[in-house]
């Protein structure tokens, strides 16, 4: 009995970072803060990387204003999905949350490096539309969302195009219509 849990063990630590295919408007909506902001200082150690930013722009919610200086947290060198590093005085978009209410440790979920290109292609991310994959290694879970209140992804839809398309809903005549996938219309290089 043992030896199977020392077994489990192993393979749980070894697939705890296997990605799944998710797209960058899941991450964003699930995240409670994302904002842009400046690295003053960081300290890594094997627990945690602990990072004093200067909030430059809240693009959602907001966690501080503009020019405060906030600490957030990270993985640390022993982490085995590896540590979270960002370069000091360089700008990042930052996707937080906060898991504990009794310590309200703000922790980094996801960044990126803060470009004209991805500030605008987040601000068009609607969280009232679902990005579902159903693709041949991830098959689309049970899910009871209705189809006008989501994109599913498949195939087709994840080629090169995939990260800088978005789902959201257009204005029509009648209101806002179902959720729709937009995404630049590029020639994918052969594979």
């Amino acid at each position: 009995m043992l030896e199977f849990l020392v077994i489990l063990c192993v393979i749980s630590l070894a697939h705890g970072c296997s990605p799944i295919t998710e797209h960058d408007q899941t991450k964003y909506c699930r995240t409670q803060y994302a904002f842009t902001g400046t690295v003053i200082s960081n300290k890594e150690n094997d627990i945690e990387a602990v990072f004093r930013i200067r909030v430059n722009s809240n693009i959602k919610e907001r966690l501080a204003g503009p020019g405060q200086i906030i600490t957030v947290y990270g993985r640390g060198t022993l982490n085995s999905c590896g540590p979270t590093r960002l370069d000091r005085n360089k700008e990042y978009i930052l996707y937080v949350s906060i898991y504990d209410a009794s310590t309200r440790r703000p922790e980094i979920n996801e960044f990126y490096e803060a470009t004209a290109t991805y500030v605008n292609r987040i601000n068009n991310y609607d969280c009232s539309c679902e990005v579902e994959m159903n693709l041949p290694w991830q098959p689309r879970p049970d899910n009871t969302t209705p189809a006008k209140d989501k994109c599913v992804i498949t195939r087709n839809e994840f080629d090169c195009s995939f990260e800088k398309g978005y789902c959201a809903r257009r204005r029509n005549r009648y209101g806002l219509g179902p959720c729709r996938w937009i995404a630049p219309n590029i020639v994918c290089p052969e594979k």
